[in-house]
């Protein structure tokens, strides 16, 4: 039993090892990324200085204050193609039938430098204007200060009735709601909100249908002004924002607070209910601070295998800047994920927002997280558990029934038998003469 105690205590101080090793790698990736957007950006920069840079949209000379860039005129294609062209183009109208968003959405490129994370406060303000603010996750590159984007507007009618409907290809224009934030670059990502705004050609209380056209790339302004475009095949849909993506005028809660589960883990207890515990940090910080309360209902949006999001009744039990845990029951929608696809996952409840940053996220984390409906054991799966697992246990008892059984078998079978009593009757020997 010495030599047991002591080997088990081997294994953990290796485990441990490992850990801290894998950790220190993940972070000294992420600050090599950082090191490298920096160095980009300042040679840009210094291009631009010398007259040199022709890769950017902007004119050769400094800009003090980074601006929006101006409009372009719109270029039409076919009415059966899919639009092309920048997203800063001017507004025209198209065909409501024409192909728009043809591009698939990724959801499973959780380390993608840009990500969208949630669409939210949906309004159509007076005759002419809509808005909306979208939260962007960015992760180991500059936060930008605009971000300009296509929208594709369908008036009157219904997406499933386009023959009656007209529609219009707008630019719209998302400023970063602190500007502190531009120019920034947090090493373990940030998740960003930015107002957009679009002017429209109709009625925008007519406005039946919003979508964000991903087949035209977005424009990224930084801080100092230089400007690029991204294709939106290289930027992450994480939990529903996809979905989010064709339907933005569904969108109308505000979101003001926003958390994430740092480091978090995950352990299933009964084989159905599925608890997500982490450091919970607060993004933003208002005045009228509307925090998570303890106890209190959220939507979860987690990714399974495939990097489809599952929707989630779960509840929130913690505090900021303590460990706090995330509880939800999977009973009638099972998950398979791991936690790499947990990566980024979010989560609303009112106005607050929570993301979650998986602690094991860049290590090639395939261990399956799984809740399978049973309730014979207590646990399926946790990643500090270094007992026994469920099939361990079984085997054990299943060999201990059958020594037993084998052992009261022999028991019987090498029992002594009693001799039998014999009824024959007794001669008296005393009468007998001699």
């Amino acid at each position: 039993m010495r030599y047991l105690f002591s080997l088990l205590l081997l294994c953990l101080i290796f485990e441990n090892a490992l850990t801290t090793r894998r950790s220190l790698k993940m972070k000294m990736a992420k600050v090599v990324k950082v090191m490298h957007e920096i160095s980009r950006i300042k040679e840009k920069k210094i291009r631009k200085l010398d007259g040199t840079d022709s890769g950017d949209s902007d004119s050769g000379s400094e800009t003090v204050e980074a601006t929006t860039p101006p409009t372009e005129e719109y270029v039409q294609t076919g009415e059966d193609e899919a639009e092309s062209g920048n997203a800063t183009a001017a507004n025209a109208p198209v065909s409501a039938t024409k192909p728009v968003a043809t591009k698939p959405k990724s959801s499973t490129k959780k380390d993608a430098a840009v990500q969208v994370t949630k669409f939210h406060g949906f309004k159509a303000s007076g005759t002419k204007k809509i808005s909306f603010g979208v939260y962007f996750y960015f992760f180991g590159r500059s936060i930008v200060k605009y971000i300009i984007m296509r929208l594709r507007l369908t008036y009157g009618g219904r997406l499933r009735n386009l023959q009656t409907a007209t529609a219009e290809s707008a630019r719209t224009d998302c400023t970063i709601a602190n500007p502190d934030l531009a120019g920034t670059t947090s090493t373990e990502g940030a998740n960003v909100n930015y107002n957009c705004e679009a002017t429209t050609t109709g009625d925008a209380s007519k406005v039946s249908n919003v979508t964000l056209n991903t087949d035209i790339p977005m424009t990224m302004v930084e801080a100092n002004g230089t400007s690029s475009t991204m294709s939106f095949d290289d930027v992450n849909f994480n939990g529903d924002a996809a979905n989010e993506a064709s339907n933005i005028q569904n969108n109308d809660k505000e979101i003001s607070n926003v958390y994430t589960l740092e480091d978090s883990i995950v352990t299933i207890e009964k084989n159905v209910i599925l608890i997500i515990t982490g450091m919970l940090r607060q993004s933003t910080r208002r005045l009228r601070n509307l925090a998570l309360s303890n106890g209190q209902e959220i939507t979860m949006e987690l990714s399974d295998n495939d990097g489809n999001p599952k929707s989630y009744d779960c509840t929130f039990n913690g505090a900021v800047d303590t460990e706090s845990k995330i509880t939800c029951d999977t009973t009638g929608n099972l998950i398979e994920t791991n936690s790499d696809q947990l990566q980024s996952s979010p989560g609303n409840s009112s106005d607050s927002l929570i993301t979650l940053e998986m602690k094991n996220f860049g290590l090639n984390s395939t261990e399956a997280i799984k809740t399978t409906g049973s309730s014979n054991s207590r646990y399926t799966y946790s990643k500090s558990s270094s007992g026994l697992s469920g099939g361990a246990i079984a085997g054990i008892v299943i060999a201990c029934v059958v020594a037993l059984a084998a052992a009261s078998i022999a028991a019987i079978m090498l029992r002594k038998p009693t001799p039998p009593v014999e009824n024959t009757t007794m001669v008296d020997l005393k009468n007998e003469n001699i």
